[in-house]
């Protein structure tokens, strides 16, 4: 190792949606990017794509060229954020035809899993709207630092519980069903609905223990899910509720 900054170092988590109709190769490339600190979501389709960011714009969209129900030009332009497009198609004529297109850059299969990586880190790093925290009333999540405070009190978190306050707040009052929260806090096939029911109650109580009340600000939707309320949160002088720079949160699975 040299003594460069690693991405993790580098940048501040940014949300970052992978759209690809093989299974196993969304996974990957959303597993990998987690390995660099970013907010990572995998699905198959457009449809599920625009499902997931209902609302919500993803620092950088991830996609296969050519999608069941679209085509990865026009997600991008629906979700309003630069693109990485990977193409099978050969020769120089499709690479620039998607580049003249909008496509931030074009990656042809197969591909290495480190120029990918690298290749996001390029186009993250011509954005200016990646966030170094996120307030919420009298709670503020340092995305930078992975730190949690409230009232400037450090509040200590495991590394699922600060994923899975993240992927809560992204943004603010949404409800997300358990395997949205899977997707967006658990490493792929790993964990199942009880796991997020049993972290949740943890970080219930550590947030109640630290004085954001009762609940901790997570409210149970019955039959759909969970969410962070704001009508829970203990009254401030003033409340900030910044959106996480675009907002897909999905959330690193350390």
């Amino acid at each position: 190792m040299t003594a460069e900054h690693s991405p993790a170092e580098t940048f501040p988590e940014a949300k970052v949606l992978v759209v690809d109709p093989h299974a196993t190769l969304r996974t990957v490339v959303a597993q990998r990017l987690r390995q660099d600190g970013h907010l990572a979501a995998a699905v198959s389709t457009a449809g599920e794509a625009l499902e997931l960011c209902e609302g919500q714009t993803p620092d950088l969209l991830v996609s296969a060229e050519l999608l069941e129900d679209s085509t990865a030009q026009r997600l991008a332009s629906a979700l309003g954020c630069p693109s990485l497009i990977l193409t099978a198609r050969t020769g120089a004529e499709p690479v620039v035809s998607l580049l003249d297109g909008g496509a931030g850059d074009v990656l042809r299969k197969p591909f290495g899993l480190e120029e990918l990586a690298a290749r996001c880190r390029s186009l993250l790093r011509r954005g200016n709207g990646l966030m170094e925290r996120v307030s919420v009333g009298p709670l503020e999540v340092h995305l930078l630092l992975r730190q949690v405070t409230l009232r400037d009190r450090p509040v200590e978190l495991s590394p699922r519980e600060f994923a899975l306050l993240c992927a809560l707040l992204m943004p603010p009052g949404m409800v997300r069903s358990r395997q949205e929260l899977l997707r967006m806090a658990w490493p792929p096939f790993s964990g199942g609905p009880r796991s997020v029911d049993t972290q949740v109650l943890t970080l219930r109580r550590k947030l109640e223990q630290a004085g954001l009340g009762e609940g901790g600000g997570i409210e149970t939707m019955r039959q759909q899910g969970y969410r962070f309320s704001l009508e829970a949160l203990p009254p401030t002088p003033e409340i900030s509720r910044e959106p996480l720079s675009g907002s897909l949160q999905t959330t690193l699975a350390s």
